[in-house]
């Protein structure tokens, strides 16, 4: 089969991963060392490789000048030859449960089994009862975003589907990832989280590829929620860019949001950004991320579920919670955790220097907060002038809202 032949099948099926694997390896024995690389790195995101893929990777890196990552690879190779000496075992239909061997895994695939590293992807589900206040953030996003996934019949009444683009925006170590996990639970949806490292490519058109790859997983597992983690990373605005590379990329974004001739229903894409302001404006056009929630700082009622959860299981002497929440004015979730640390250090300091045991007290938790400041500071400041310079531009009304509220405006 032709090469031109082999494209224009993946074209129409992008997971044909045998078709993939075998163009891989015709680029590799013409030596085109950087095409092999690209279709081997595609079927790595969609599934693990098999050992003749893993080879081929490892001598694509090598070829490419990459001998550690190559190196690392090759090891992990050798590593699995010698258990299968010293065991005596047949691998080729084993599973994680049946080796105990906690820092690998058996992953077979339709040639053979290979065993490499990996890291585990399991993860506890979340709802919107383990996030501590936002109650009218909560509210929103149900309304807007759940309601028509769960109750689909009755929206579709008035002409609303499930699906679509959504913003969140706010201050970093606020909770906006922890929302985007528990919409997508909520849904009973599959969940795709991708950040910068997942679409960046250091090969020309390689960021293109590897977001178009994206959207076909989505599609291919509906009902999904397309998570875009840092968006102003991935979607800068091209009005301050003078990267083309930055351009062409956003362009391919806004083609696979629009989803022109591929069918985007039951697709939600979710967005994450600190920097709401560096997106692309085209971004938030109706079909896009037109809907923007702000998500932000803990309010007294969050300050104090998130102490009380985090010292839980601690030993803590009794104090009012209460009155120490409200000394921790504009501090976000992260804010709380590294105030947590700070004072547990304190503690374990003192029993170390002194060999006596004590629990953890209100004055570990006032001489850790005298040193620290509220990381929503700057963020607030800049959307401070922003909103205040803006004129007529109402994108972050609620921000406005909410720093009147707050005395900061």
């Amino acid at each position: 089969m032709q090469v031109m032949e082999m494209l224009e099948k993946l074209a129409d099926n992008p997971f044909d991963h045998v078709l993939r694997s075998q163009l891989a390896s015709h680029y590799a024995e013409t030596g085109a060392w950087e095409k092999a690389h690209k279709q081997i790195t595609l079927i790595k995101k969609q599934r693990p490789l098999s050992a003749q893929e893993l080879s081929l990777f490892a001598t694509c890196l090598r070829e490419l000048g990459f001998e550690d990552e190559a190196d690392l690879i090759s090891n992990s190779l050798e590593v699995e030859e010698e258990l299968d000496q010293d065991s005596g075992e047949e691998i080729e239909e084993a599973t994680v449960s049946q080796i105990e061997r906690p820092s690998l895994s058996i992953v077979p695939s339709s040639e053979e089994a290979v065993v490499v590293p990996i890291q585990s992807e399991a993860r506890s589900r979340i709802r919107f009862s383990d996030i501590a206040g936002l109650n009218d953030v909560k509210k929103t996003i149900r309304m807007q975003i759940i309601e028509p996934f769960t109750n689909p019949e009755i929206f579709e009444k008035f002409g609303k589907k499930a699906g679509g683009g959504v913003l969140l925006y706010g201050p970093p170590g606020c909770g906006k990832t922890m929302i985007a996990r528990a919409i997508a639970d909520e849904c009973h949806a599959e969940f795709i989280a991708i950040g910068i490292s997942d679409i960046l490519g250091i090969y020309h058109g390689e960021s293109e590829q590897n977001l178009n790859a994206m959207f076909d997983k989505a599609r291919a597992n509906k009902p999904c929620v397309m998570f875009f983690d840092e968006l102003d990373a991935l979607a800068f605005a091209r009005s301050k860019s003078s990267s083309v590379h930055g351009r062409t990329l956003v362009n391919e974004f806004l083609n696979q949001l629009d989803g022109v001739g591929r069918n985007n229903d039951d697709i939600l894409f979710l967005s994450a950004s600190n920097m709401p302001w560096d997106v692309d404006v085209a971004m938030k056009r109706p079909g896009r991320f037109s809907r923007q929630i702000f998500v932000p700082p803990p309010d007294l009622e969050a300050k104090i579920a998130i102490l009380q959860r985090k010292l839980r299981n601690l030993p803590v002497d009794d104090f009012d919670i209460t009155a120490l929440a409200g000394k921790l004015k504009l501090f976000s979730g992260a804010d709380i955790d590294g105030l947590i640390e700070q004072a547990k250090e304190l503690v374990l300091q003192y029993i170390m220097e002194t060999g006596e045991e004590r629990n953890l007290t209100l004055n570990d938790m006032q001489l850790a907060l005298s040193g620290i400041v509220p990381s929503t500071e700057d963020w607030l400041q800049t959307a401070k002038n922003l909103v205040k310079y803006s004129g007529s531009d109402r994108s972050y009304q609620a921000v406005q809202l909410y720093l009147k509220k707050n005395g900061m405006l």
